[in-house]
């Protein structure tokens, strides 16, 4: 297939007298009808056989124009992945392998979960070289942040940094202009926010939320396109890392149970243009580590997807208390874990613990399968229950001593270490 541009070149080639390989099917009209007249020309004559060809049509002089115009021979220039590599930047990290320097970030989750206290604490971090919550160094230390407060409630993320005891002069707000919502998708507030950028020279531009910042829909790719492309630009022309914080769609039943979603990209609300286009999504959600589910429990923060490496561990948070009011978040490198159901064999493995720590000189194993069985535990759980144990559950003469006593002791897993060691 022939483009425009690639037919007229080929009917200026041919009149050059270089070879091409074209035939009259690859061509549309006019440049069909000039085609045919100069490659069925007697040699020599290809030109006035163009010029009587086209000389009926009433765009004959544009045309003859724009074909002898054409240098013949010419081929655009195209460059191979290795002509381009040495202008290309490295990849880098804001935070390593968690949020990419010039390059989109998305986090997502459901109101109410945690999403602006995390974009909070990151400022915290770095502008107070902190480290990041899996222990990462911040690259550049009390450099600037820009927050733009979409949702319009500035007072919050003051009290907020106040109870961090952020230097707050670090931390730069754009709000809206008096009796307008910020609008991301107007060139005025581009231009605001791109000339903060380049005065502040921040670190990290944290935008909270993409429902707040554009009055257009996001379920459409016509309706975010614009401003996606737009945060894409900014993020690589500022080479910072750029937050974008995002929802997730109703889930049935609602409510607080939002909080609960194990989320996957699918959950985040929208077209699924936002999430292509960012090279890392985050997401967070509240985990249920008991029998009822607490909106105050800890958090789980993980990686959804990641277009440039390694999906990290997800790492877990909760929320500590500060003195006088207001909580900060508490990162721990292991997330929580999802609470469920006991079975009977967990039932039997904490009864005989319990069982066991009570009488320190230890049981029997006869009289530990009586008094399970009392419990309800058959004589084959008791003994896989013991087995499942192991690590805390010394024999006290030797297993076929009629005198050997199953023991509890919370030394006996170091100890198994220990002989495995050695």
């Amino acid at each position: 297939m022939l483009t425009r541009r690639m037919q007229i070149q080929a009917i200026a080639d041919t009149l050059a007298g270089l070879e091409v390989q074209a035939q009259l099917k690859d061509f549309e009209m006019p440049w069909q009808l000039c085609w045919q007249a100069v490659t069925g020309a007697q040699p020599g004559q290809a030109q006035e056989a163009l010029f009587k060809a086209i000389s009926g049509l009433p765009e004959a002089k544009q045309i003859l124009e724009t074909i002898l115009a054409t240098r013949p021979g010419y081929r655009p220039e195209i460059q191979s992945l290795e002509d381009i590599a040495p202008g290309l930047p490295p990849i880098e990290w804001v935070w390593d392998g968690w949020i990419p320097r010039g390059l989109l970030t998305v986090l997502g989750a459901s109101q109410g979960s945690g999403k602006s206290f995390v974009a909070t604490d990151l400022a915290y971090r770095i502008i107070h070289n902190q480290g990041f919550p899996n222990g990462s160094p911040i690259k550049r230390p009390g450099a600037n942040v820009i927050y733009v407060d979409a949702e319009m409630v500035p007072q919050i993320l003051n009290e907020r940094a106040q109870n961090y005891g952020m230097d707050r002069s670090k931390l730069f707000l754009m709000l809206a202009e008096p009796g307008e919502m910020i609008d991301l998708g107007k060139p005025h507030y581009q231009e605001r926010l791109s000339e903060m950028t380049h005065i502040l020279q921040p670190e990290l531009i944290i935008i909270d939320s993409l429902s707040s910042i554009h009055n257009g829909g996001q379920n459409n790719v016509e309706d975010v396109r614009s401003l996606i492309g737009y945060l894409t630009r900014l993020a690589g022309w500022a080479n910072c890392g750029l937050v974008l914080v995002h929802h997730i769609r109703k889930p049935a039943g609602g409510g607080q149970r939002m909080m609960n979603v194990d989320l996957g990209m699918e959950d985040l609300s929208g077209t699924g243009y936002i999430t292509q286009q960012a090279r890392v999504v985050l997401g967070l959600h509240v985990v249920q580590t008991g029998p009822k589910f607490d909106p105050n429990g800890p958090r789980e923060f993980k990686m959804l997807k990641n277009s440039i490496g390694q999906y990290p561990e997800p790492l877990g948070f909760s929320f500590a208390p500060l003195h006088p009011t207001g909580v900060m978040l508490k990162w721990d490198a292991q997330a929580p874990q999802t609470y469920r159901e006991p079975s009977q064999m967990d039932e039997c493995k904490q009864w005989l613990e319990d069982l066991l720590k009570l009488h320190p000189d230890g049981i029997k194993a006869r009289e530990v399968v009586t008094l399970g069985q009392q419990e309800g535990f058959s004589r084959a759980m008791l003994f896989r229950a013991r087995k499942e144990l192991a690590e805390h559950i010394q024999n006290s003469d030797g297993r076929k001593s009629p005198e050997n006593r199953w023991v509890w002791t919370d030394e006996a897993l170091e100890f198994v270490l220990d002989e495995m060691d050695n």
